[in-house]
């Protein structure tokens, strides 16, 4: 079933704007957005589209389970329709940040120091922070 379709079934009515943002999601199935990236982008496509309803409309989205609300050091939210289970790993020079999807999830959550009969686990954000490869040859280069 579709997230359009799934909507629908949901009772949620599917405006121009709320359409826009899910073709959005649905063109960028990777990605870390934040609400002003989505607003950008779409006013950039000739969209009649305002800030405020593309902000109600993630925030629906999260509500409802179809995107996920994260952060990194910043303030500010980025969005992200991939579900799979993942981790973020982000260069701390260069800030170039990249998405590698776990084999074996069942493997990580076993490592973890939680107790699945205190908690049910409905989602996990992994951040690494490391020195890309770009920026690691640049590094040795002025080291040499």
């Amino acid at each position: 079933m579709s997230l359009k379709e799934s909507l629908k079934e949901r009772g949620i009515r599917l405006s121009k704007p709320r359409l826009m943002v899910l073709e959005f999601f649905e063109n960028n199935p990777s990605g870390h957005f934040s609400i002003n990236e989505i607003y950008e982008n779409l006013k950039k496509q000739s969209k009649n589209i305002s800030f405020t309803s593309v902000y109600r409309t993630c925030k629906l989205l999260e509500r409802l389970g179809y995107i996920k609300a994260i952060t990194f050091e910043e303030r500010h939210v980025h969005y992200e329709s991939n579900s799979k289970p993942h981790l973020h790993i982000k260069c701390i020079y260069c800030g170039k940040r990249e998405e590698r999807e776990f084999k074996n999830w069942n493997e990580i959550l076993k490592i973890l120091p939680v107790d699945e009969k205190e908690y049910l686990i409905t989602s996990c954000n992994i951040n690494i922070l490391g020195v890309c490869k770009e920026c690691k040859e640049k590094i040795n280069k002025k080291e040499e």
